[in-house]
């Protein structure tokens, strides 16, 4: 069976996607490659709460990257995000971001 995730320089990556794929979708590319390295290292262990882990390994990156771009303005971060200032608040609060 032919692994459809890809990683620069790795042994996991059998099929890896053309150069202009890789170009296209670099976060898709990164985010796919370490879910392929975690469920390789599970050893026989099932895997429990992955999407809510996930959503927060990308989730705070996200959401201090943009609260940087904007200069802590809540406001601009929020469109940016393309959220509701009080839900961009919950998820800073949440997260311990100041």
């Amino acid at each position: 069976m032919t692994n459809s995730f890809t990683n620069d320089n790795s042994s996991l990556s059998t099929e890896p996607l053309p150069p202009v794929e890789r170009r296209k979708k670099p976060l898709r590319s990164c985010i796919e490659s370490a879910l392929e390295l975690y469920f390789m290292h599970l050893e026989g262990q099932q895997p429990s709460n992955l999407y809510k882990m996930v959503l927060d390994e990308i989730e705070v990156p996200l959401l201090e990257s943009v609260m940087r771009y904007t200069r802590h303005n809540q406001s601009k971060a929020a469109e940016i995000l393309g959220i509701n200032r009080n839900t961009l608040r919950k998820k800073l609060k949440h997260h311990s971001i100041d």
